[in-house]
């Protein structure tokens, strides 16, 4: 998925694609390979008629006016097509000169395309004071597009720090050298008592914002070529034939294509916030300064992303990914390029580690529309009325407003919309007003809404909503865990209602639970998703037993339920006879929106880890794994928030859903590795009365994460086969 959520950047990524499809196809990328670039590239009048140059410069210079994440959006599109030349370098120097002054004198000609230039991220250079100049001296190495600009932004370091100063390229030796990417030519950089004036000095442009500026959009093309590389890795899967099918079917590829959408859709999130994160600070000098943490988080995921994805995508072609004529070469190299381009790596990590434990990681909220103010000051009233009202009438209330599931039909719910979820999740949590928790009841109430009678409704629902009624699920079974629809569970038909023998495994709440939602096959005949049906099954029913499954952690949360020969009336069955697959799939196509976090009870947060590293001390190797399991976690919720404001602008929120599931599971088992392996021989203390204990106990807890709510094998299989479209297994 691209960076572009909302209609507007949607329709700018889809434009600048189709100039990158025409001006950059695999013919020119590759006579690239083998002859010069001509200076500037035949496609730059193209990219200058469209504005592209200019998009993120100020009206005032020639530019459109645009912000640093609609640069990004762009940058994405043009890694995506491997676009050769000095687009990507002349877009950041002069991101850089405009983080400065929007109105330098140097950016007319680069919002124009008229003039190009070059930046770099570090130097060798120094300065010394002259009169009323400065002298600057010493190398640059490796800068990207050096030979092809007539401007570059270069730091310096002088004596009150580091400042990045702006020099015509007649004032500096450059001296071409062999890049490893062809496309994207270097240079050495020397200055030799180069006198600079002050207005030289880019001296409102501090080292934070430098550094965030120029890694963020190198992270916007690195996660295009990562996007770039799983998408064309997939589309080989599903042509390429070995042992006479697609080699898509074979789950060593689909996992490893699956892999590869997961981490470029992880970094993806993460430069879109890291963007976003930079124009709030520039469109308003006192927001949050969490600009820093963002963007370096971006960088700690980003470079990880597109070497794995570039790599992986050659693996998957197999002997034409290795060939020259093969357009993963080109990929590979941009990609190589592109890491290094960002310097010491293990840097970024470090900055994510020292920032999340000093001044704190950056908050993610949704900003909605300043039209719906009318509607938030109506809903806080709500609020605020409900908190006035004794608490034990409260809930009662809570439930008959039908804030407790917004999202569905009244009288049950409210009706509401996305926005209007938003809202009021946002407005009970400032308002520190509770709502009944439903448990697993969440995923049932939908269905009973959906295709229970009155009779249903009105007995299950109230009391449901007002948390008097706990309900547990009956669906899993030995033999039909991740494949649901192989159950065995038997329901026979009788006088007045059904007979039903068999057992439900892993079923949280059982033992505690006064109703459940059963599954059980009541035609045998019928295909396998077929011939089941859904029962509401009284839990104290004669022939129902209860037996707690202990898990590894000792406790027991989940339950094996025997169930011997119980009659359930015809009244408990909900919806129809032998449809019941269809019943169990509709709480999944519910609008229901949510702005919470994906870390379960139980489980070791984000906000927990980034406590413990504050308390602990630990090497630079523990320290550079710390900042990337915390990018890891941060970037875990940007994809929640995504998947919100995906379905705000009425979009598929399923890639985001899918992958923030897969990977917030197994960095939550990072964190509680991580601190359980900082112990030492300590580590052997399960005392949960002590750290080492509680940790000890989220460790053991944290293995049962990656297998309910589908296994991470299957979350990859959903994520191959529905979002990269590889073929079923026969």
């Amino acid at each position: 998925m691209p960076i572009a959520i909302n209609p507007e950047h949607v329709d700018l990524a889809d434009s600048v694609r189709s100039l990158v499809s025409r001006v950059a196809p695999s013919e020119v990328l590759h006579e690239a390979l083998e002859t010069p670039l001509q200076n500037p590239p035949p496609y730059w009048k193209a990219a200058a008629d469209q504005g592209l140059p200019g998009l993120h410069l100020a009206e005032t210079v020639g530019g459109q006016g645009f912000g640093i994440l609609e640069l990004a959006i762009v940058l994405a599109e043009f890694g995506y097509g491997a676009v050769p030349g000095p687009f990507v370098p002349s877009a950041i120097a002069s991101a850089l000169i405009s983080a400065h002054d929007p109105e330098a004198e140097q950016l007319a000609g680069l919002a124009s395309g008229e003039v190009i230039a070059a930046y770099a991220i570090d130097s060798g250079l120094t300065a010394t004071r002259q009169g009323d100049s400065l002298v600057i001296r010493g190398e640059v190495r490796a800068v990207p597009a050096a030979a092809q600009a007539s401007v570059l932004v270069l730091p310096v370091a002088i004596e009150s720090g580091e400042e990045w100063v702006v020099f015509d390229a007649d004032q500096l030796e450059v001296e071409p050298v062999q890049s490893l990417d062809p496309l994207r030519p270097v240079a050495h950089v020397r200055a030799n008592a180069v006198e600079i004036a002050d207005d030289r000095v880019l001296g409102n442009l501090t080292r934070p914002m430098a550094r965030a500026l120029i890694t963020t959009l190198l992270a916007a093309e690195s996660v295009g070529v990562a996007r770039w590389a799983t998408d064309t890795a997939a589309a080989y899967a599903k042509i390429r034939e070995q042992f006479g099918r697609p080699i898509g079917q074979f789950q060593a590829i689909k996992h490893k294509c699956a892999q590869m959408a997961a981490e470029t859709e992880r970094a993806t999130a993460a430069v879109w916030d890291a963007a976003r994160a930079i124009d709030e600070v520039r469109e308003n000098s006192s927001a949050d300064q969490a600009f820093e943490f963002a963007a370096a988080v971006a960088a700690t995921l980003a470079p990880a992303a597109v070497q794995h994805c570039a790599q992986d995508c050659i693996q998957v072609h197999g002997g034409i990914g290795f060939t020259w004529e093969h357009d993963t070469n080109v990929y590979y190299r941009r990609a190589l390029v592109l890491a290094a381009s960002f310097g010491r790596v293990a840097d970024y990590a470090q900055l994510v580690v020292d920032t999340a434990t000093t001044t704190g990681m950056r908050s993610l909220n949704i900003d909605l529309d300043p039209e719906t103010e009318k509607l938030r000051a109506e809903i806080r009233a709500e609020v605020a009325g409900l908190k006035a009202i004794p608490r034990e009438e409260r809930t009662v209330a809570i439930a008959e407003g039908g804030w407790v599931q917004p999202h569905l039909p009244k009288p049950w719910g409210r009706a509401s919309n996305p926005i209007e979820q938003i809202i009021i999740a946002q407005e009970f949590a400032s308002g520190k007003v509770k709502r009944p928790a439903m448990g697993i009841a969440a995923w049932i109430i939908p269905s009973i809404v959906a295709y229970g009678t009155d009779e249903q409704q009105q007995r299950f629902l109230p009391p449901t909503f007002r948390g008097e009624m706990i309900w547990c699920q009956l669906f899993s079974e030995p033999g039909a865990g991740s494949d649901l629809a192989s159950l065995t569970t038997k329901a026979t038909k009788v006088d007045g209602g059904w007979r039903i023998t068999g057992q439900k495994i892993w079923t949280t709440g059982a033992h505690f639970s006064q109703w459940g939602a059963l599954l059980a096959r009541t035609d045998p005949s019928a295909p396998k998703h077929g011939g089941i049906t859904y029962f509401l099954l009284d839990m104290k029913s004669e022939g129902v037993q209860v037996q707690p499954l202990r898990e590894l952690t000792g406790n027991a949360m989940f339950n094996t339920v025997f169930i011997d020969d119980v009659f359930v009336p015809d009244e408990m069955v909900l919806g129809e006879v032998n449809r019941g697959w269809e019943v169990s799939r509709n709480t999944l196509t519910n609008e229901r929106v949510s702005i919470g976090s994906s870390e379960p009870p139980g489980m070791a947060s984000l906000d927990g880890f980034v406590d413990f590293l504050r308390d602990g001390q630990f090497d630079q190797i523990e320290q550079n794994e710390a900042g990337r399991l915390i990018a890891e976690g941060h970037a875990a919720k940007i994809l929640n928030m995504r998947s919100t404001l995906l379905t705000l602008a009425g979009g598929d929120p399923m890639p985001a859903a899918a992958i923030s599931k897969l990977l917030s599971m197994k960095t939550g088992q990072g964190y509680a590795e991580f601190a359980v392996s900082s112990f030492g021989t300590d580590a052997a203390v399960g005392d949960p009365g002590q750290l080492t204990g509680k940790w000890d106990d989220m460790l053991l807890y944290s293995r049962a994460t990656t297998i309910y709510g589908g296994t991470t094998e299957v979350q990859l299989n959903i994520i191959a086969e529905r979002l990269l479209g590889l073929p079923r297994d026969p």
